[in-house]
């Protein structure tokens, strides 16, 4: 819910965001470089919240007054603790309660084009949902595999198969982007090993965002909602409990319902998630089928 603030330095009365959904694309780019300029430059948490309310505020603070507060003696003002306590009641949703790291919980692309040296590399849309499955598998292993590793060759994977330079042709699921393959990947990745660090840690944690909400949120597809927590549901995986990914693509490409493994991963990522769905309820139906002639 956006909070309404009355600007002290200009008298303005101003809409903050209260939510990361609640910021638009440029003021979530911001807070991410905020946060690694701060993080580079030894910055506590409170001076991180302090620039990102002025920055959602509209306030510029001149060089002047930053030296005052840090070099002149600078004494807690009746400003200065609004400041502190703005801070603490509109953006606590920023961190998580646990550590100092930031809480990226929204599914829209706040960065769908991005500058690669003399290229721009184009994103999926809003909740990827105009990747391919292919697209969609691999840049998930390579950020599991980052998670472990911590290695940004890891991380470079995964964003080459998020954001490339635009084709003149369509894949299935609709982007304008060539395919990722043993002939180009690395000039893929080597363009999104370019991106700055912010900008990776923006694209990392707007994708496992995603990542979250396909295996628990609710999705509509073609009129039809789909609760994707069922799916994923231990009980309910057709695999048990390891099941992931690369078994969902086994398993759909088992049911031949869109061809072979290869042809799955072409398929956009939508329409494998709904081909599950509807594999999901025929199952069920046969257990309901099978339980009431027992019970018979």
């Amino acid at each position: 819910m956006m909070n309404t603030i009355e600007v002290f330095e200009t008298g303005k009365v101003v809409q903050v965001p209260g939510s990361w959904s609640e910021m638009t694309p440029k003021q979530v780019r911001e807070v991410f470089r905020i946060f690694e300029w701060c993080l580079r430059h030894g910055k506590s948490p409170l001076e991180f919240n302090v620039r990102v309310l002025w920055m959602l505020l509209g306030v510029r603070r001149t060089v002047k007054g930053w030296f005052a507060d840090i070099f002149a003696g600078h004494r807690p003002t009746l400003r200065d603790e609004n400041v502190y306590l703005m801070c603490e009641r509109f953006l606590g949703f920023l961190f998580s309660e646990e550590s100092a790291a930031l809480t990226f919980d929204s599914v829209a692309n706040p960065m769908p084009v991005v500058r690669s040296g003399l290229v721009w590399l184009h994103g999926p849309r809003e909740l990827l949902q105009d990747l391919t499955f292919g697209e969609f598998r691999h840049a998930s292993a390579a950020l599991n595999r980052f998670f472990r590793s911590h290695e940004t060759d890891d991380l470079d994977e995964c964003i080459a198969f998020l954001y490339r330079v635009r084709s003149g042709k369509a894949n299935r699921a609709g982007r304008m982007v060539p395919d990722v393959d043993q002939r180009n990947a690395r000039v893929h990745i080597r363009r999104a090993s370019r991106l700055k660090g912010w900008r990776k840690n923006l694209v990392m944690m707007w994708f496992s965002a995603c990542l979250k909400y396909l295996q628990s949120g609710v999705l509509e597809i073609d009129g039809e909602e789909i609760d994707l927590s069922r799916l994923f549901a231990g009980d309910d995986k057709p695999s048990g409990v390891s099941f992931g990914w690369n078994d969902l693509l086994v398993e759909v490409a088992k049911e031949n319902t869109l061809g072979n493994i290869d042809r799955v991963d072409e398929e956009p990522l939508f329409s494998v998630l709904s081909i599950m769905w509807h594999n999901y309820k025929e199952r069920k139906r046969n257990e309901q089928i099978i339980k009431a002639s027992k019970a018979h």
